[in-house]
């Protein structure tokens, strides 16, 4: 997408009389210096009160706070602001121990500094290694996510999976078979049929199959076959997914496809999507809508905004009611009304009043732009997944 200028003009209406909500408010509308002020003011409360909507407030933006500075380049601050969270040990301790890697990542830090840096950070708060297992997992850093969750001599069941996972990702496959088996002891496995029960079951068949290298040519369930295609995608086995899902199985593929580009392989996706010969524009099925809007998404993505508001326009018709659908259409509109109002703002013969007004029309776009684009209405990855197609080798990531 086209980097969208920051725009600090005065609001278009009043803003919410509530500190958090204003910044949020503010943010939305793309005047970022005003949520920043709005976000630090709201971490200051007069309130003895802990029960109060005010220190209720008090972490969520301290949180904001920390996201936008990041954004914003100015890590100081972001950093800061998650340190105080992670201080308070609350509900939001983990979020920012989480942003708080990612922004370690982000200035170029190694690993194994990030994971010694969060692990002496959290040494004399209500914290234990597995919550820095986490934020390693969140970045990517399966080599020291495990190493935390394994500081634990019985592995939390909600660490099961992450943990399960990161010994697969760094290709301890057969260490992570080993590991679900143990955990099949009822002491110590969650209850049988729960999510994470069900999960740790797929990563099991994914490694017995890698490790002996075959697939059971069908199973009963094509959800299932789905969820395990999804999975091993998740896990860097690719080629286990594309067995899974052959490109003979129309339907399949479309899936393949999805879920490629939903875990991070989105040149492997646009790749594979490319090289169809239509895309499926009048399919009813989940996958086909899905893989017409991402095609429509990466259009907008490589900025081709006219092609990409065709086709957004084509699902919006046959899909009234998809809201990123609609979204991803006026962001089209509004990205081409920019380029249109700057060509006009180049132009020799702009007079001064003529500049004045393109200019101020440029900044109503702008914030119309910045609102459309806190929908959401387009596909984020996290830090692991963007380091897959940064990364020059996708055997292992570390």
């Amino acid at each position: 997408m086209r980097n969208i200028p920051i725009i600090e003009t005065e609001p278009i209406a009043n803003p919410p009389s509530n500190l958090y909500e204003r910044g949020k408010w503010y943010k939305r509308r793309g005047y970022l210096e005003q949520a920043l002020e709005s976000f630090k003011a709201a971490t200051h409360t007069t309130s003895t009160d802990k029960g109060s909507q005010e220190w209720k407030e008090v972490d969520p933006s301290w949180l904001e706070y920390g996201l936008l500075s990041m954004r914003m380049r100015l890590f100081a601050k972001s950093e800061e602001a998650f340190r105080v969270v992670v201080q308070h040990s609350g509900t939001y301790a983990q979020e920012a121990l989480n942003q708080w890697a990612a922004l370690l990542l982000m200035k170029g830090m190694p690993d194994h500094l990030i994971c010694e840096r969060l692990l002496d950070e959290t040494r004399n708060y209500n914290m234990v290694p597995s919550m820095v297992g986490k934020s390693m997992f969140y970045i990517g850093a399966y080599c020291y996510a495990s190493l935390c969750f394994a500081k634990h001599k019985v592995i939390h069941p909600e660490c099961s999976i992450q943990y399960a996972a990161s010994l697969v990702m760094t290709g301890q496959i057969a260490e992570a078979l080993q590991f679900i088996d143990r955990y099949g002891d009822p002491i110590k496995r969650p209850s049988e049929g729960t999510s994470e029960a069900i999960q740790l079951s797929r990563i099991g068949k994914l490694c017995r199959w890698s490790l002996t290298d075959s697939i059971p040519d069908r199973f009963i369930f094509k959800s299932e076959t789905l969820e395990l295609a999804r999975t091993a995608i998740s896990l860097n086995m690719v080629p286990i997914a594309e067995g899974l899902l052959p490109e003979q199985d129309t339907s399949a593929y479309y899936a393949l496809i999805c879920f490629l580009y939903y875990e991070g392989y989105r040149d492997l996706a646009i790749s594979k999507m490319d090289q169809l010969e239509v895309l499926p524009l009048d399919g009813q099925d989940s996958f086909s809508k899905k893989l017409c809007f991402i095609a429509a998404e990466n259009l907008y993505i490589h900025r081709k905004y006219h092609e990409a508001a065709s086709l957004f326009e084509q699902l919006r018709l046959s899909d009234p009611l998809h809201e990123e659908t609609r979204f991803g259409e006026a962001a089209c509109y509004l990205q081409s009304t920019l380029i249109s109002l700057s060509s006009r703002l180049e132009a020799q013969y702009a007079s001064a009043s003529a500049s004045q007004e393109i200019k101020s029309h440029m900044n109503n776009v702008n914030a119309a732009l910045h609102i459309v684009e806190s929908t959401n209405w387009r596909t984020t990855w996290s830090p692991a997944q963007d380091r897959i197609e940064n990364s020059k080798s996708k055997s292992i990531l570390n």
